[in-house]
């Protein structure tokens, strides 16, 4: 099987939403009012590594006030140093309790202050943050922690890179709620920004100068079935995800029932716009060459298990493909399966990330069962979804949602549990061909002992029943029998691909006995296909000899003498 490049987005999964929530949401937000009193001045130094010294100074004049802002949740940071006036009072609460909404990475410190007989009271606080600037040579993005403080006063911010770095000034934004917004300044290694929302992220594209990362190429622990070809600085991360797939590398074999080997991995970073829409994609695969798998390194700065949970859904979509079931036949099938083991599975490990992210599925889901008025899915056209076309009534979203609904819900239609249905799944389609939605519904109801057609039918696939059909075990047949088949006997390897569709488009249509013709067409066709190649190759030699043989045996052209006075000598 043969499949092309596949479209990034195509193996993103809602996890990327997920993550914004907790890490870049900005959904409830307070438009700042900026007061000539108060302001919270932002400073990020950025190092060649990516990591940032990060300085929040708060200035105010009034006499006494009180305020907040947000501190990092599981990173140092320090006490504010007070360099005019007075903290009264001060405490660390949940981000909700000064603005309606959990942070996941982050509290607020809310303090009582005082200002200097001056009038002017002066704090700051000072924390690190690691991979604040995701960089895989030559290129880097800079993405800030929460900005969050409270509404009455201004804001500012400014960026300062490595002086290796080089800002790009067509990439450089603040993120509010709805709007994005301009940079005040740009020069080459220093980005300004005036921050009209009080709750804001900053993004920022720079290169670097060097061209080509220092890779550490990391193996599995069996040497052979992965390759982590990691950037130096986040390999650690690299060996975790390794050790990730070493722990559930069995269990996938015996699920999908087929092994990979030589399976290639590495970070990128999406372009700048994708930054937090891809979590991962799978380029090309032909036949036994896998091609790599590709991890959004944004990752590493999500919750616990979001990393794995994308790492376990691109394996899936290789595994898929192994089993010979290609995206450009069901993406529905790949998707959905892609996010339904790889959340179950993380979450069963006890991953937090991956049980955030199995929730918001299900409540993505009821949300649009809600918003389509049922389970019709053909309304967002899910079975036509390809690789390279979204349906023009869908987003994305919508799409991999539904993906996901279908397979979690078809194990509860037939009464069996999700796994060990799937399991029986793949054990029937080991060798067979699937590349028709009509076959693939007669293996799932094979697998379930009752048919599924019904089902997928009332969520708006267009699908025949062939397990009730009286071809049924013919279509598998003679589906094993061409899929067996090498390709290099040809063209009957062709003739017997021929006469199975043929069949299945007569089944398709309730033709039954013509389906029986073809189907015994296709099978015979597929058995002989190796005899027929044979005979047919001794024929062309056969041919071959003949031809030469007989330009052997015609009659040589005479050459005429030449003529006497070419041979008398000259004077």
């Amino acid at each position: 099987m043969k499949l092309r490049k596949l479209e990034p987005r195509i193996f993103q999964t809602s996890i990327l939403i997920t993550v914004a929530v907790y890490l870049f949401s900005s959904s409830f937000v307070f438009n700042a009012k900026a007061a000539p009193t108060s302001t919270y001045y932002y400073r990020y130094t950025v190092d060649r590594e990516g990591n940032a010294n990060v300085e929040i100074n708060f200035n105010s004049t009034d006499a006494l006030g009180d305020s907040w802002v947000f501190v990092p949740r599981f990173s140092n940071w320090s006490f504010p140093t007070v360099t005019s006036g007075t903290i009264v009072s001060s405490a660390v609460v949940d981000t909700d309790q000064v603005m309606g909404q959990s942070y996941y990475f982050y509290r607020a410190f809310t303090f009582r202050y005082r200002a200097q007989t001056n009038g002017i009271f002066n704090m700051t606080i000072r924390h690190g943050f690691d991979n604040s600037a995701l960089i895989v040579e030559p290129r880097g993005i800079f993405y800030s922690p929460q900005i969050g403080f409270q509404s009455d006063s201004a804001g500012k911010a400014d960026v300062f890179f490595n002086s290796s770095f080089k800002v790009d000034p067509d990439k450089a934004i603040a993120i509010g709620a709805q709007v994005n917004y301009q940079p005040t300044q740009v020069l080459s290694n220093l980005v300004r920004f005036s921050l009209p929302e009080n709750i804001i992220r900053i993004q920022v594209e720079f290169s670097t100068d060097s061209a080509t990362p220092q890779y550490a190429l990391l193996k599995s622990n069996d040497n052979k079935t992965f390759t982590f070809k990691s950037v130096v600085r986040y390999q650690t991360y690299a060996r975790s995800v390794l050790k990730f797939y070493d722990g559930i590398y069995n269990n996938f074999t015996r699920l999908f029932n087929v092994t990979l080997d030589n399976v290639d991995v590495q970070w990128y970073i999406p372009d700048f716009q994708s930054l937090f829409t891809e979590a991962g994609k799978v380029p090309v695969f032909t036949g036994e060459k896998l091609g790599e798998i590709n991890i959004n390194i944004a990752l590493i700065r999500a919750v616990n298990g979001y990393v794995e949970v994308s790492a376990a859904h691109e394996l899936v979509h290789l595994f898929l493909g192994r089993d010979g079931l290609s995206p450009y036949d069901f993406l529905w099938f790949h998707e959905g399966m892609a996010q339904y083991i790889s959340v179950n599975l993380v979450s069963d490990l006890g991953y937090e990330g991956a049980k955030n992210e199995k929730n918001n599925l299900e409540n993505g889901a009821t949300r649009l069962i809600q918003l389509l008025g049922g389970e019709n899915f053909g309304s967002i056209s899910l079975q036509d979804w390809m690789p390279g076309y979204q349906p023009p009534n869908a987003d994305f979203g919508s799409l991999y949602i539904a993906s996901y609904y279908v397979v979690s819900r078809l194990p509860q239609i037939v009464h069996r549990e999700g796994l060990n249905y799937y399991d029986s799944f793949f054990t029937l389609i080991h060798g067979a061909k699937v590349n028709n939605i009509n076959v693939l519904a007669l293996y799932l109801s094979t697998a379930a002992n009752a048919s599924v057609a019904l089902t997928l039918q009332s969520w708006g696939f267009a699908v025949a029943d062939l397990y009730n059909s009286p071809v049924s075990e013919m279509v598998k047949d003679a589906g094993k029998a061409v899929e067996g088949v090498n390709p290099v006997f040809q063209p009957y390897r062709s003739f017997a691909e021929y006469f199975y569709q043929q069949a299945l488009l007569s089944a398709q249509r309730g033709d039954y006995e013509r389906a029986k013709s073809m189907l015994q067409l296709a099978i015979t066709m597929a058995n002989l296909a190796p005899l027929l190649t044979f005979f047919t190759i001794i024929a062309i030699l056969a041919l071959l000899v003949f031809i030469l043989n007989r330009l052997s045996k015609r009659p040589k052209p005479m050459v005429p003498p030449l003529p006497p006075e070419i041979l008398q000598p000259t004077p």
